[in-house]
């Protein structure tokens, strides 16, 4: 499903803009939640699926995602409230797209989803933010 969306995006007019968009949203959100959590984090998220989320990382990278939508909003065209609920929207499906990964290794006993990226928790840590935000992006600002 998240394949096909993404084929669609790109098919519209505006579609290298909003995935570009999407991109630095996700990457914001992924980079700010890290060091958030790092930096300020002591209490787990969600300790029985991802030891490392923290309340403090998540509301971190959701606030400077949202910061970032909002200088992005004239890429898509969107007003300023627009901008704050979809960067908004876009960090908590990335950070929900990541614990469903989570959820997928913890359930088959796996650390990490591959070999490929030593470290990073395997390939699929990679993309496991766009699972939930493309379909997403899809219904909600292309169709």
């Amino acid at each position: 499903i998240s394949f096909f969306s993404l084929i669609n995006i790109l098919l519209t007019n505006h579609g290298l803009n909003l995935f570009l968009y999407l991109v630095v949203l996700i990457t914001t959100m992924d980079v700010f939640a890290y060091i958030g959590g790092k930096t300020f984090g002591n209490k787990k998220i969600v300790p029985n699926i991802s030891k490392g989320k923290t309340i403090e990382g998540t509301l971190a990278g959701l606030f400077f995602t949202m910061i970032i939508s909002l200088m992005l909003k004239d890429l898509i065209n969107f007003n300023v409230l627009e901008s704050l609920t979809i960067g908004f929207l876009i960090g908590v499906l990335a950070f929900l797209g990541d614990l469903l990964e989570s959820v997928f290794k913890r359930n088959n006993g796996v650390k990490d989803s591959g070999k490929l990226i030593p470290g990073h928790g395997g390939l699929l840590d990679r993309f496991d933010s766009y699972i939930l935000t493309l379909p997403a992006l899809n219904i909600f600002l292309v169709n």
